[in-house]
């Protein structure tokens, strides 16, 4: 085999073993330690784009048998068009996390190295969890995955400012019981099929359909799924997450740790399930009405705070009901909106946590109120949080507009005008915290203690380029996924949601 073969096990390898590294180097030189692991997730990222190529060009996925144990036997890693493009979007928002977080390290290392260490350990380990997640083709050896990526959250998280331990002890608990909720699921399909292989789990389902086995898996995985990507009501520990956790690591926590759950129930619900068993559709309105109240709900409580992070956090909730909403729709339409929501999405959200970032790193700035012309001194920063929120708002030529519109287009053909007149009641929501937001960034007075700092900067950049690079490339995806969204839609998802998901 070539190296080409193993690019599946290579996006994971490398960031795992940066992991493992990081530790034992800053005992010799932090920076040597922390160039590492951005390095590694860098080469992740281009491991990442090789593969997706790979399968763009021959239109077959790859299967990738770990240790030469063959299926159903062994574990799998599968990458379609599907997966390798919600890899690749894990890959780049892990790189320009860890690049993000390098100033912030800086600073508060003083002479704590070993607290420098463990969080770039935990950002690495984050990411191959997510990756795992992402690739992997047994259902159990995703839940190991899962866990990796339960265990380094909580890590970030108490590494966070203010409440962050409280937070992540709330994620722990909740993280916990889906976590086993999932497991279980996963139990009860073992017992009913014999077979953990995804691919094998879809091939046995009609054959089990009716068994109440496989109704007990399904009511466990949609909470335990629900409760990882904080789909209401079962999001309690999300808003407390997102606004206490690690200001550097809060992108990729926000960006892409509750978008990856999003994924795998996609592939549990639509590639296994399928329409095999009676109960899918009462379990599908059911995510529908979960959808559409999180979606209210999310937009509704974001008007109640000026707590910059608040906002973003409760938004969340209601992006998240978007992509809950594509399943219940559950049409082509409904699903492309669904996953170019994932995709957009996670973009959006980590763009504007990055400004959360930079706000805080040069006046630590929490508070929405103080944003008065801050513009004139972070340029680069207010273009990041102008582009990010109008694309939230679902404004062409931005991305968030095009996963609306496909939604939109679903929800149509299926005479489901209930979430059409949702979709668009939230935008609205969506453009007054945004818009309110805008208006203070570029109309409000400067703060007076803001102003008085301002007076005493002479740099030439407003931060350092390692937080404004990650920053234009949350502009550039959120401009490019709107321009190309046709090419992705047709090319790249399409191909695999017909032939996998809804065959």
């Amino acid at each position: 085999m070539s190296l080409m073969d193993h690019m599946p096990i290579l996006v994971i390898l490398f960031p795992l073993t940066a992991t493992l590294l990081c530790p034992l180097l800053s005992h010799f030189s932090m920076n040597i330690a922390k160039r590492i692991v951005i390095t590694a997730l860098f080469i992740s990222v281009i491991c990442s784009v090789v593969q997706l190529a790979q399968v763009v060009v021959s239109g077959q996925a790859i299967h990738y048998e770990l240790g030469g144990w063959k299926v159903p036997y062994g574990i799998e890693f599968v990458t379609d068009g599907l997966n390798g493009t919600v890899t690749l979007l894990v890959a780049v928002i892990s790189w320009t996390t860890a690049l993000f977080s390098s100033p912030f390290e800086k600073r508060e290392r003083g002479s704590n190295t070993l607290r420098s260490a463990g969080y770039y350990s935990m950002l690495s380990f984050l990411a191959v969890g997510l990756l795992g997640m992402s690739q992997t083709g047994d259902a159990f050896n995703l839940y190991v995955f899962m866990e990796i990526t339960a265990i380094s959250g909580y890590g970030l998280i108490a590494c966070g400012e203010g409440k962050g331990p409280i937070a992540a002890f709330r994620y722990l608990l909740t993280g916990t019981i889906g976590a086993s909720l999932y497991l279980l699921g996963v139990g009860f399909l073992y017992a009913a099929t014999g077979t953990l292989n995804m691919s094998d789990l879809a091939k046995y389902m009609p054959e089990v359909s009716d068994s109440p086995l496989i109704i007990f898996s399904i009511g466990c995985l949609i909470i335990g799924f629900g409760i990882k990507m904080a789909l209401f009501p079962l999001h309690g520990w999300q808003p407390a997450a997102h606004s206490y956790a690690h200001p550097a690591a809060d992108p990729m926590i926000a960006g892409i740790m509750i978008k990856v759950p999003a994924y795998a129930m996609l592939r549990f619900f639509f590639c296994i399930f399928k329409s095999t068993s009676p109960v899918m559709e009462t379990f599908l309105d059911v995510l529908g009405i979960m959808a559409v109240m999180g979606v209210l709900f999310g937009s509704l409580k974001a008007l109640r705070y000026d707590t910059y992070n608040k906002i973003l956090a409760y938004s969340s909730i209601g992006q998240v009901g978007y992509i809950a909403m594509g399943f219940a729709i559950g049409n082509m339409y409904g699903l492309l909106g669904a996953v170019l929501h994932i995709i957009s999405h996670a973009f959006m959200k980590a763009g504007l946590f990055y400004t959360s970032g930079a706000l805080k790193f040069r006046y630590d700035i929490h508070e929405t109120t103080q944003l008065g012309q801050i513009y004139r001194q972070m340029p680069a920063t207010s273009l990041t949080m102008t582009v990010c929120a109008l694309s939230m708002i679902g404004l062409p030529p931005f991305a968030g507009f095009f996963s609306k519109w496909y939604l939109a287009l679903g929800a149509i053909e299926n005479g489901q005008y209930g979430f059409v007149a949702v979709l668009i009641a939230s935008s609205l929501l969506s453009a007054i915290y945004f818009f309110r937001v805008l208006e203070k960034l570029y109309m409000d007075k400067k703060d007076e203690k803001i102003a008085e700092n301002a007076g005493r900067s002479n740099k030439k950049l407003e931060l350092p380029w390692q937080i404004i690079v990650p920053m234009l490339v949350a502009v550039a995806a959120v401009i490019l996924i709107g321009l190309f969204n046709s090419y992705i839609v047709g090319e790249v998802l399409k191909p695999t949601m017909t032939e996998v998901i809804l065959s």
